[in-house]
C-alpha cells in the first residue's frame, strides 16, 4: 500500500465528519495512544480531519496558507479548538527539503494567526519512528552536534509503538457489525504487514523485558518514593514520565533508530517540592538503556541508574557539561563528586552507576542472546530486580542524605 491510501484510510476512520458512527471515540483513542496531548472533550469535539487526497473534496484539502510552499499538502492534520496538528507520514519515500520545518513553521503562524493557546507540534510517523532528515527538519529542530529531534518540534511516532496500539484499541471498542470494521481491519492488515516487511522485532525479548521493567516500575510505590524524594512525572507528552516511558519505547528498541527503554522519576527537596534548576528545567532520577544507536551519544547500553537534568520545553535532557555544572554546581543538591566528574562522553548522565542482576552481573538489553538466558523465569526477574533496589538505595541515600 503507497503512503496516500495509508493515511487516506486514517483520515476516513479518523474524520468525524466521514465517520460519523466512530469517529470520535477513533480521535480520541488516537490522542491517547499517538498524540498522547491530553485533549478535552469539548476540545475534540471541535475536531476536523483534512488529508491530502485527490478522492476528497477540496474543502477537506488543508492548503498551506502562510509559508510560500510548491510541494503537496500535509498528509493528514488535526485542527481543534486549541491545536494545529500536521502529521507527515513516511514509509519508504525520501524527504523534501525544508518538508518538515515548513510544515512546523506552518503550524506556528496558524498558531500565532488564531490565538491557539497550545504549542504546535508535528508528528512524523514511520514504521520504526525514524528522525527525520537534517535537510527536512533543519538546524532549529536539532540539539547541538547530535542527529536528534527536538521533540518539542516534531515527535517520531511510529507505526510499532504507536499506531498499532491505537489500532487494537479501536479494535477492541468498536461495536459488533459496525460500518468501521472493514475499514478498520484494512488498515490494521496493512500496518501489520508493513512492521512484519520492514521492522527487527524480538517477540521473546520484548516480552521478557515487558516483566522486568514492569516488575522493577511497581516498586516505586507512593511511600517509597516519598522516602527517597521522588515523584512520578505526567504521561503527557513530552514531559518526562512520557519521555522515558519503557511501556512504547520497548516496542522500537531494536530498530534502526535510536531507542531507550527507562523509567524516570522527578527529584524532590525534602518537603516534596519537585526541584527546579531553572526555568523549564527539572532534575531526574534515571534507570535504563539504550540500544546502541547513535553511539556519538556516549550513553551506555548496559541498564544503569543516574540523575538527569530535563528541560521540558525541549523534551530532553541537557549532555553538556558546563550547563550541568552551572545548574548544580555548589547548590548542594547532588554530591560535588557527581557534579565534578561529569563528562560529556555519558550525554548528561550524573553520578551514572551500573546495575546488576542477583549473581552480579551486567544487564545489556541489546545482547539478545545473554539476556534471554539471564532472564529465563520470573524468579529470575524478581531476583534481579531485588538486586537491582538495593543497588538503587545506596544512590539514592546519596542524594537524600548527601
Amino acid at each position: 500500500m503507497q503512503e496516500s491510501e495509508l493515511y487516506y484510510l486514517m483520515y476516513k476512520l479518523l474524520s468525524p465528519k466521514e465517520n460519523p458512527e466512530c469517529g470520535r471515540l477513533y480521535l480520541e483513542l488516537f490522542d491517547k495512544h499517538v498524540l498522547r496531548l491530553e485533549m478535552s472533550k469539548k476540545e475534540l469535539e471541535h475536531a476536523r480531519v483534512f488529508v491530502d487526497s485527490s478522492k476528497v473534496p477540496e474543502e477537506d484539502k488543508y492548503h498551506m496558507q502562510f509559508i510560500e510552499n510548491k510541494r503537496k499538502r500535509i498528509d493528514l492534520l488535526i485542527i481543534t479548538n486549541k491545536r494545529f496538528i500536521p502529521i507527515e507520514v513516511k514509509i519508504d519515500a525520501d524527504d523534501q527539503p525544508n518538508q518538515c520545518r515548513d510544515y512546523w513553521r506552518e503550524a506556528e503562524k496558524y498558531h500565532e494567526t488564531y490565538s491557539l493557546s497550545e504549542p504546535p507540534v508535528l508528528y512524523y510517523l514511520t514504521p520504526e519512528g525514524y528522525f527525520p532528515s537534517i535537510e527536512s527538519a533543519k538546524n532549529f529542530s536539532y540539539i547541538g552536534d547530535l542527529n536528534l529531534v527536538r521533540l518539542d518540534k516534531i515527535d517520531n511516532v511510529a507505526f510499532r509503538s504507536e499506531l498499532l496500539h491505537w489500532l487494537e484499541a479501536c479494535r477492541k471498542q468498536t461495536p459488533k457489525n459496525s460500518s468501521c470494521t472493514r475499514r478498520l481491519e484494512q488498515l490494521y492488515d496493512e500496518i501489520t504487514e508493513i512492521i512484519r516487511r520492514l521492522c527487527r522485532t524480538e517477540p521473546h525479548l520484548e516480552k521478557c523485558m515487558r516483566k522486568f521493567f514492569t516488575a522493577l516500575d511497581a516498586r516505586f510505590t507512593e511511600s517509597f518514593c516519598r522516602r527517597y524524594r521522588l515523584k512520578r512525572g505526567s504521561n503527557r507528552r513530552g514531559e518526562i514520565g512520557d519521555y522515558h516511558t519503557y511501556r512504547r519505547y520497548i516496542d522500537r528498541f531494536f530498530g534502526k533508530e535510536f531507542a531507550e527503554s527507562a523509567i524516570a522519576l522527578l527529584c524532590t527537596d525534602s518537603d516534596g517540592n519537585i526541584i527546579k534548576l531553572a526555568r523549564n528545567k527539572y532534575l531526574c532520577f534515571y534507570l535504563g538503556g539504550y540500544n546502541g544507536i547513535a553511539n556519538n551519544l556516549g550513553c551506555p547500553t548496559t541498564f544503569s541508574a543516574s540523575f538527569l537534568i530535563f528541560d521540558h520545553s525541549e523534551g530532553e535532557c541537557l549532555y553538556e557539561p558546563e550547563d550541568i555544572k552551572r545548574l548544580l554546581g555548589g547548590k548542594n543538591i547532588l554530591p560535588e563528586e557527581f557534579v565534578k566528574n561529569r563528562s560529556k562522553k555519558l550525554s548528561g548522565m550524573i553520578g551514572w552507576t551500573e546495575l546488576h542482576d542477583a549473581h552480579g552481573n551486567t544487564i545489556d538489553f541489546k545482547n539478545v542472546d545473554k539476556t534471554l538466558r539471564q532472564f529465563r523465569t520470573q524468579e529470575d526477574i524478581d531476583s534481579a530486580v531485588e538486586h537491582i533496589m538495593t543497588e538503587i538505595k545506596k544512590l539514592l541515600e546519596r542524594f537524600v542524605y548527601g
